[in-house]
């Protein structure tokens, strides 16, 4: 898959994206784009025989990998007696601007992990390390990593982390729910024509066809993205510098957001205050007819009722099938003192077995697609539709352009815009963004 190059100038936007994330002063120091950053950066990233000294390595996790990254960082110490690895845990609300404060200042840990599409921006303030030499050293295969997976991870043709987790969304859906409406519970809709006549069909009393989120900025764009895209639309034009947003595809998609919950009310009352979490738990109270989400969520709807009749198919499409490929990375940050140590255990998280083991969706590894993980029939849709899933613009801007159009679609939902002129007012935003240098 093609990838943009991002230009010096372009980049030195994300310098001040921490300013704009979080309100405080400073901007850029002096960095004019990750092409400075990196070139510094590759200097110290050469191998050296620090790995082969005693070492403590510090590494900032998700804190749903709780119950994981023990026994993933038990196994790497064993195999690495002389490297300890000091796990920080982090909430996933305020994780990526927490990260690209320390990140900015110098002052990061060893290791990050990180969602696929803050690569850029983290790379541009020169937080992250380039890894070309280690990987080259160590030949480590990056054509078994799923192509739009490495695609993300890489700036400029550097590579600044590897990718673990790899996803994408599909469509689950309540089989019990379906019957009783008498849908046709042998499958998902198709299409979205098919959603909104089905999910009139199974709103009763305090039941409802669907969920969508309405809070949260990460679980409403991805959603809402997914739809634009699998309705033939884009959120940016082919070189990111203007938004397609008020395009019919994808003005189209957005209004049927808006009006499943506004006008159909086949959504719950409680949408604006419901995240991706909250929809898993109505669905898993059967409370609701079927949602968009990820492998991640089968496991928990299971614990949470073991009598729950679910589907699961691809995210339904009205064009051409395309949906948005997610997913995490681990880097090295330009504070470590200890990068060989460092390279070592991206090396070991990202192999096939301990990706698939450590991944709360699926590995990066094209390889690891055999793992007897990923044989449950509810996971097959889902490792299929990677097939059909490609990276969101990889630009400094992005994580701005995503609360942008979360700020503008919560106008629509509470009534206070029409969803073409939230459109309106996200583009005008969004090509304001893009247009400053």
């Amino acid at each position: 898959m093609s990838r943009v190059k991002k230009t010096g100038a372009s980049l030195t936007a994300a310098v001040m994206l921490g300013t704009s994330l979080v309100g405080c002063g400073g901007g850029s120091t002096g960095v004019s784009g990750p092409d400075k950053a990196a070139d510094k950066a590759v200097d110290t990233a050469k191998p050296s025989a620090s790995a082969d000294k005693p070492v403590e390595l510090t590494f900032w996790d998700g804190a749903w990998n709780d119950a994981k990254t023990p026994g993933i960082v038990k196994k790497f110490e064993e195999k690495y007696p002389n490297i300890k690895i000091k796990v920080q845990s982090n909430p996933d609300n305020g994780m990526s601007d927490k990260y690209l404060i320390a990140l900015k200042q110098k002052n990061g840990p060893d290791l990050v992990n990180m969602a696929v599409d803050w690569i850029t921006p983290f790379a541009a303030v020169g937080g992250l390390m380039p890894l070309d030499d280690y990987i080259k050293k160590d030949n480590v295969d990056l054509k078994d990593f799923y192509d739009g997976a490495i695609s993300v991870a890489k700036v400029n043709d550097k590579v600044y982390a590897l990718p673990y987790r790899t996803e994408t969304h599909g469509l689950i859906y309540n089989k019990k729910l379906f019957e009783a409406a008498g849908i046709d519970a042998a499958k998902g809709p198709e299409n979205w024509t098919q959603v909104m006549e089905q999910a009139q069909k199974l709103t009763k009393g305090d039941v409802y066809g669907i969920a969508l989120p309405g809070t949260n900025v990460g679980n409403l764009t991805t959603q809402l993205f997914n739809m634009i895209m699998s309705n033939g639309g884009a959120i940016l034009n082919s070189d990111n510098t203007k938004s397609m947003l008020t395009e019919p595809a994808a003005v189209e998609m957005v209004k049927l957001y808006v009006e499943l919950y506004t006008k159909y009310k086949v959504v719950p009352n409680s949408m604006l205050q419901n995240d991706g979490v909250a929809n898993r738990n109505l669905f898993s109270n059967d409370k609701i007819g079927m949602y968009m989400t990820g492998i991640y969520d089968i496991d928990p709807i299971k614990q949470a009722n073991a009598n729950a009749q679910m589907g699961v198919a691809m995210v339904p499409a009205n064009k051409n099938r395309k949906t948005i490929l997610g997913g995490w990375a681990v880097g090295v940050t330009t504070s470590s003192k200890n990068p060989d140590a460092a390279w070592k255990f991206i090396n070991f998280i990202t192999q096939p077995d301990i990706s698939a083991e450590y991944s709360v969706t699926f590995s990066s590894r094209k390889s690891a697609a055999g793992n007897p993980k990923y044989q449950d029939p509810l996971a097959k849709p889902l490792l299929e539709a990677l097939a059909y899933a490609q990276p969101l613009p990889q630009i400094p801007q992005w994580t701005q352009i995503k609360q942008i159009v979360f700020d503008n679609v919560q106008l629509a939902l509470s009534g206070k815009a029409s969803p073409e002129d939230a459109m309106k007012q996200a583009s005008k935003a969004i090509d304001d963004l893009l247009a400053k240098k």
